[in-house]
């Protein structure tokens, strides 16, 4: 657990120094803070209080704070990666602490994200990469964006690589040290040989999980817009387990029967919710409501070479 802490805590640091600067580097390109926000206040970017009551629509004040607040609920309070940092403190106050620090170093990285998206409209207003076939996908923008601004900058990119890999990193370094731990005291410590201690099989699960984790890159590159993927998918397992752990909260009659048959009917619904939405836009029934781009400044050019050689008379 140490070791993974340390390792989080540099690969943090490598981030989000990677953001800021490009953060700076594209504000001094772009005018300064003051002509970003009038291009993203142009181009309808800048909607904080939309109080549309409808759950269907794409992005609102209610869906934001209600999905956000149930998303960090079930990370925070019963997350595995977030319990067993919990458990590793001394005492119930460090623990609180542990999360007041969580909030704080969360809302600057996610104040750091916003900048940068609002630096990436401000830069391609008018020229939109993913139309101009610049990139294929959104994901790619920011990456873009980099080479645009700082790419004749000796080693910035490779801090920018840096800072892309220290966040895949830790949250995989994380994940692997949660998921391989609760499979072996839980799912195979009456299935493996009691003669070899627990660590040795630690390591073997991490790295079989590692593994598969490194090839389902190729599986997820073709998944779309990949944080979308993520939080649905996310969403599924999460909510059934906060669920059942405010059923055993609120609710301490219930029994072993009444909590499987609740996490099952939790998991068919929102299984039909998420692959049934994503069922929906692959086959163009669903189309999500997005501000629109455009490409009219695009700047298109074609290079082509005059032959100089004489022409083939026929007669």
């Amino acid at each position: 657990m140490r070791a993974v802490v340390w390792t989080d805590a540099l690969q943090t640091v490598v981030m989000v120094s990677a953001m800021i600067f490009v953060m700076v580097l594209g504000a001094a390109k772009l005018g300064g803070w003051g002509q970003v926000w009038e291009i993203n206040e142009a181009g309808g970017r800048l909607q904080f209080f939309n109080m549309d009551p409808d759950p269907f629509q794409r992005q609102t004040f209610w869906t934001a704070l209600i999905g956000i607040y149930f998303m960090f609920l079930a990370d925070c309070a019963i997350g595995q990666s977030f319990v067993q940092r919990y458990l590793s403190v001394p005492d119930q106050t460090t623990a609180i602490k542990t999360v007041w620090i969580f909030a704080i170093g969360l809302s600057v990285t996610l104040l750091l994200s916003v900048a940068n998206g609002l630096l990436l409209y401000a830069s391609y207003a008018g020229c939109d990469p993913v139309l101009a076939k610049r990139a294929s996908k959104p994901d790619q923008l920011l990456p873009l964006f980099v080479m645009d601004v700082a790419g004749h900058i000796p080693g910035f990119v490779g801090l920018f690589v840096a800072g892309v890999f220290s966040a895949a990193l830790s949250s995989m370094s994380t994940g692997l040290n949660s998921l391989s731990g609760v499979l072996v005291s839980d799912l195979l410590s009456n299935v493996l040989s009691k003669k070899i201690s627990t660590g040795y099989w630690l390591r073997i699960v991490t790295a079989v999980v590692g593994f598969v984790c490194v090839a389902l890159v190729y599986v997820v590159e073709n998944m779309g817009v990949i944080l979308q993927g993520m939080h649905s998918l996310n969403g599924i397992t999460s909510g059934t387990m906060l669920g059942l752990f405010l059923l055993g909260i609120f609710c301490p009659k219930a029994n072993s029967k009444g909590a499987l048959v609740g996490s099952a009917v939790s998991l068919c619904s929102l299984g039909f919710i998420v692959f049934g939405a994503q069922y929906s836009r692959n086959t163009g029934s669903l189309v999500d409501n997005v501000l629109p781009v455009s490409v009219d400044n695009c700047t298109f050019t074609t290079n082509f070479t005059l032959s100089q050689s004489d022409g083939f008379v026929l007669f």
